[in-house]
Parts: structure tokens; C-alpha cells; sequence
């Protein structure tokens, strides 16, 4: 391990403590060292080993991915393997999350990465949002912000994209995503003039869109499922959401849904 090596470790250790708000001692004690010997790691005047920065990655409650990345800062290969979604070896979640999706029909269901793209819908979602699966990271987020078809159908859009925004911001702060960071900088630009609704007591016990299709307002809400203790990287960033009908015109609706 060179010595920038063990500075730019030492950095990028101390930044995940710092957005931990852990002290070194508090630290010292999850990983199971002690404050001088972590004094030192953070420092460089000390080289950690395999072991403990694998602890300490687990201490600070860190994604798969950032303890991937601890461990390249320190010296050592990843621990964690990522994989494309076809890959033969995630056949059988594969299969399972397309389960899961078909079985959701007639309502909607989608799975998406990191970056909130779709990598997976079921035929209603298809329906509804029939150029889902061919939009970039960029694209997605302009057509869902900007003004436009996705912006208009939607009646409490502002209260979903604020709720969309909150969530990847807190997103980026526990991974430190740089690429979803700037998406949720992108989306920024779109509300700079859109103000976010306040709650009431006659707000939903749970946002959800509602949309509007003639002169009906189909009310939904929609429930999250993740691989939670996946070891492989695009597995435990895979997000299914699932989308369920608020009331029986809803029902209806997604039950006379054309998706032959």
C-alpha cells in the first residue's frame, strides 16, 4: 500500500465517518478496534488490513458498492462482485422479480436501478408509460419534471416529484452516488419555480399519483421490494415498485386496462 494510498483511504474513511456522524471512539467500537488505532488508518501512519476495513464499511452501514470502493482506497480487490441483471448467475432472481411483476397484473409494477431508470416493467406499466424502457438516465428525468403529457395526467405531480426528490437526496447522501446526485440536480432546475405542497389532514396516509383519464382521477399508491441482503451489487440496488389501486375506480380502471 503506498502512501497515497493509504492518504486517499484514510480521506475517504474519515468522510463516511464524518457523514456518519460517528466519532472516532463510537467507530472504533462498531468495527471493533480501537480510536488510536483508527487514528492512525484515517491518518496513514497505519495500513489496515482486509479484515477491518471490511468492519468498518459494515460499521458505517455502507452500500455493498462503497465498501467496494474502501476496500480498492486500501489497497485490496472488491469483495463484492457486480453482474448485468442476464447475467446466468442471477437467472433466478431475474425470474423471481419478473414473477413478482406478472403477478402483480393489472396493476402496474416496474423494477428500477440505481439511478431510478426502468429495467423491468409488466404489460400495464408498459401501457401507461409505453416509452419507459427506452430512456436514458437524463431523458427519464426530463420527461417526468418537465412540462409535457407525463406532467399533465398527473394531478398531484408536485407532490409526487417533491416526494421523488426527497427520496434520491437521501439516497445520495447515504451512497454518495455522483451520477444520481447530478439527476437530482437536473430534476432541481425543473421545480425552481414549483412550490412544494404543504401536508394536511386530508393528505393521504401514503403519496402516491393520482391521475387523471377523462373525466376520472384514478388514486393510487405503491409499495417498494428490494433483494435486502444481496451480496452482489446490482442486485441489492435493484428497487421493484409496485402500484396499487387507492379506491374501486381504480380497481375498475387497471381491470378494463387494454394490455394484449
Amino acid at each position: 500500500m503506498s502512501n497515497n494510498s493509504k492518504t486517499t483511504f484514510g480521506h475517504l474513511l474519515k468522510m463516511w465517518r464524518k457523514k456518519a456522524a460517528l466519532s472516532q471512539q463510537q467507530l472504533a467500537f462498531a468495527a471493533g478496534t480501537t480510536p488510536r488505532h483508527l487514528s492512525f488508518i484515517e491518518t496513514g501512519r497505519s495500513r489496515p488490513g482486509r479484515s477491518i476495513v471490511l468492519r468498518l464499511g459494515q460499521a458505517l452501514d455502507l452500500s455493498i458498492r462503497n465498501q467496494n470502493a474502501l476496500l480498492v482506497a486500501a489497497g485490496f480487490t472488491p469483495r463484492f462482485p457486480e453482474r448485468d441483471l442476464r447475467d446466468e448467475r442471477t437467472q433466478p432472481y431475474l425470474r423471481a422479480v419478473e414473477s413478482i411483476l406478472a403477478q402483480h397484473e393489472p396493476n402496474p409494477g416496474a423494477a428500477f436501478n440505481s439511478l431510478g431508470c426502468i429495467v423491468l416493467v409488466n404489460r400495464p406499466f408498459r401501457t401507461m408509460f409505453p416509452d419507459c424502457l427506452k430512456l436514458s438516465p437524463e431523458q427519464s428525468v426530463d420527461v417526468f419534471f418537465s412540462p409535457g403529457p407525463y406532467r399533465d395526467r398527473m394531478e398531484n405531480w408536485a407532490e409526487v416529484a417533491w416526494a421523488w426528490i426527497d427520496r434520491q437526496q437521501h439516497e445520495v447522501a447515504r451512497t454518495n452516488n455522483v451520477e444520481l446526485a447530478r439527476l437530482v440536480e437536473r430534476a432541481m432546475d425543473h421545480l425552481r419555480e414549483v412550490e412544494r405542497p404543504e401536508s394536511s389532514q386530508d393528505s393521504p396516509d401514503v403519496i402516491g399519483p393520482r391521475f387523471r383519464v377523462g373525466d376520472q382521477v384514478i388514486r393510487t399508491f405503491f409499495t417498494v421490494m428490494k433483494f435486502e441482503s444481496a451480496l452482489e451489487i446490482t442486485l441489492s440496488e435493484l428497487r421493484i415498485e409496485l402500484l396499487f389501486p387507492l379506491d374501486d375506480t381504480a380497481v375498475e380502471f387497471f381491470q378494463a386496462l387494454d394490455y394484449s
